[in-house]
């Protein structure tokens, strides 16, 4: 009778030449993310470096007492359609795959930040006017509030009148008068990224930066 044992030196089990290998399972930190707030598509990949691995899957979750679904690509971006403050926290995703048959996992974990830069321009506009009365005022202002309507489509920006004023001109008091019309400008309108694209996540993140600066 032919008996086989194995043992080892140190006292450690050892594994039988057909005992499958253990699954691998890996821990990264992505880093900290800062997403300008009403963004209207902003794109984080799983994985900081591109990872080229056969038939990936991949799993979201974010660190809050309430589960809540996420939109994801089939590349493992993690969508975010007009990003919130409230869209803010810990996020980690997983990739998982196989690595000649054994079950291999890398877990990335982030921090995402929401920011908005505060405050705008205030501008103040004059027009001469040779009229001063209410209903002729509010006519005037509701053509000028069209055309600054269609300037925050072609500029990107907000326009948000705060408020008006009409009186005597110095020159000619008696026949000629000012229309002060006070504006606040933000620099982040509407659609004031659609320039970035989404979908090339190192591009976009460059591209956002840029044109937060370019608007500023």
């Amino acid at each position: 009778i032919l008996t086989l044992v194995l043992c080892s030196c140190s006292g450690q089990p050892v594994s039988l030449p057909w005992d499958p290998p253990a699954a691998s399972s890996w821990e990264h930190q992505g880093g900290l993310v800062f997403i300008h707030a009403e963004s209207s598509l902003y794109s984080l990949p799983c994985s900081p470096a591109e990872m080229e691995v056969a038939d990936p899957t991949y799993r979201w979750v974010q660190d809050r007492a309430v589960p809540r679904l996420f939109s994801v690509t089939r590349e493992g971006h993690l969508l975010f359609q007009h990003f919130q403050a409230g869209d803010s926290g810990k996020y980690s995703c997983t990739i998982s795959y196989r690595k000649h048959g054994v079950p291999v996992s890398h877990t990335f974990h982030y921090s995402i930040f929401g920011y908005h830069v505060l405050g705008g321009l205030d501008i103040v506009l004059l027009f001469h006017s040779k009229l001063c009365e209410d209903e002729w005022t509010k006519r005037f202002l509701w053509g000028l509030q069209d055309k600054l309507r269609r300037l925050e489509i072609e500029q990107h920006c907000k326009l948000q009148l705060t408020a008006t004023f009409c009186f005597p001109s110095l020159n000619s008091p008696s026949d000629e008068f000012i229309i002060q019309v006070q504006l606040e400008v933000s620099p982040f309108g509407p659609h004031w990224d659609e320039h970035c694209n989404a979908q090339d996540t190192d591009v976009v993140t460059d591209c956002y930066h840029k044109r937060v600066q370019h608007n500023l």
